[in-house]
């Protein structure tokens, strides 16, 4: 028994003993921070799967500053003009923006829900009705979509929003690249979406035509309710629409392509909200991460230890 013991010592001296293996993926996460946006996302799609990566990625509780230095403040419920924030990409689908609109589609139905006056606004998404996510409570990081809906339908609308803050960013770029990275860990998985026609491209005549061939019945019925036209009448939803889209282009465009780096947390295989709690609780590693930050569990596996009490048997007999 006595041997038994000693050796159940040295296999945990054996453990403590263990450095992190300086895996290449994780490896890699270290050696690109100061990458941009577009540069560490193209990154994030190559090794996101990787265990080794994800561990070292939302190590962010285990590393020497522990997760106060990590630990952003997520504030829901707040509530900002639309025409008051301000993208982050700088390609903006219009079907997705404009589509949904014109048939008041998903359940809660979204032109509706655009065009509500009273309190905040909140459009259905792949990841259910949810606030979108900004930093300092203008710029887009999640929800572009969402907010050029609203700018379409009812520009002075007021949105819900969740506002990312936190002393270790310093600029919507930052916040992007912990959001990417939050999602590659959670998830590991990274996707970005392509935009077909860009909505800021197009001139009124092309959203006049747009409405003229697929604005339904329902929606001018329901423009015309909240008194943004006269009656229901098409051509007056196309001046309306059409006169919107000034609004939308007086925005400064936003730096980055939506396929080269925006966050899309559902289609990567995690829900937004749970992105969020974890940057919220200080798991994301994004403020320099490094190999020793990821603490591994002293435990042994039942398998490993019968084997050990079946050799020290064995050499007892």
């Amino acid at each position: 028994m006595k041997r038994l013991m000693e050796n159940w010592k040295r296999f945990i001296d054996e453990k403590d003993e263990q450095q992190p293996s300086a895996d290449q993926e994780a490896a890699a996460l270290i050696q690109q921070q100061g990458a941009g946006l577009e540069q560490y996302t193209a990154l994030l799609k190559k090794i996101a799967a990787d265990p080794e990566f994800r561990k070292l990625a939302l190590a962010g509780q285990t590393d020497k500053g522990g997760p106060a230095d990590e630990a952003l403040t997520i504030k829901p419920g707040g509530e900002v003009a639309a025409k008051d924030l301000t993208p982050t990409q700088k390609d903006i689908d219009f079907d997705k923006s404009f589509g949904d609109q014109m048939t008041n589609k998903w359940k809660p139905p979204a032109t509706a829900a655009a065009l509500k006056s009273d309190g905040a606004i909140m459009l259905p998404s792949p990841g259910g009705v949810i606030p979108i996510l900004t930093y300092q409570n203008k710029y887009i990081l999640d929800g572009h979509h969402r907010w050029s809906q609203v700018m379409m339908t009812n520009p002075d609308g007021m949105m819900a929003v969740s506002n990312l803050v936190g002393d270790a960013l310093g600029s919507e770029e930052a916040a992007l690249k912990a959001t990417q990275l939050a999602i590659a860990g959670l998830a590991g998985n990274v996707v970005t979406k392509d935009t077909g026609t860009n909505l800021l491209d197009v001139d009124e005549g092309y959203v006049k035509q747009y409405v003229m061939k697929h604005i339904t019945d329902e929606v001018l019925q329901l423009l015309t309710q909240a008194r943004k036209i006269a009656k229901p009448d098409k051509r007056l939803a196309a001046e309306y629409y059409a006169g919107n889209l000034a609004a939308i282009k007086e925005k400064p465009p936003g730096k980055f392509a939506r396929v080269k780096g925006m966050p899309q947390a559902d289609d990567s295989g995690v829900a937004q909200d749970k992105v969020n709690q974890a940057l919220a609780k200080g798991m994301v590693n994004f403020d320099h991460p490094e190999l020793s930050d990821v603490k591994e569990t002293k435990k042994i596996t039942k398998s490993k230890l019968q084997q050990i009490i079946k050799e020290e048997i064995k050499r007892l007999k």
